[in-house]
C-alpha cells in the first residue's frame, strides 16, 4: 500500500511544481512533449531534434498528428523555439 501513497505524494509534488510553473494551461500531451524535449535537451547539445524528442518513452505511443499538434502549440506558446542556425526539426528552450 506505501507505494501507491508514495505515487500519489509525487503526484501531487509534480502538479504543485507545474502550477509554479505556470504549466497547468498545457494540455497532457502538450506537457509531455516539452518534458520530452527537456529531457532530449538535459543530454544533448543543446538541440533537442525532432526525432530524438519523438522517440521519448514519454512520447513514443503518441500519434503522430497528435505530437506535432503538441509541438505546434508549445512554439505558438513560445515554450519552444527552431534553434537557430538549423535545419527544420531542431528546438531550444
Amino acid at each position: 500500500m506505501y507505494r501507491y501513497t508514495a505515487v500519489a505524494q509525487l503526484r501531487e509534488i509534480v502538479m504543485t511544481m507545474e502550477r509554479d510553473l505556470g504549466l497547468t494551461a498545457l494540455s497532457h500531451n502538450e506537457k509531455e512533449v516539452l518534458y520530452a524535449v527537456q529531457s532530449v535537451l538535459a543530454v544533448s547539445d543543446s538541440i533537442a531534434k525532432s526525432d530524438e524528442i519523438r522517440s521519448h518513452d514519454l512520447v513514443q505511443d503518441m500519434s503522430q498528428p497528435t505530437f506535432h499538434r503538441a509541438l505546434k502549440s508549445l512554439l505558438a506558446r513560445g515554450l519552444l523555439r527552431h534553434a537557430p542556425d538549423t535545419k527544420a526539426g531542431s528546438y531550444i528552450m
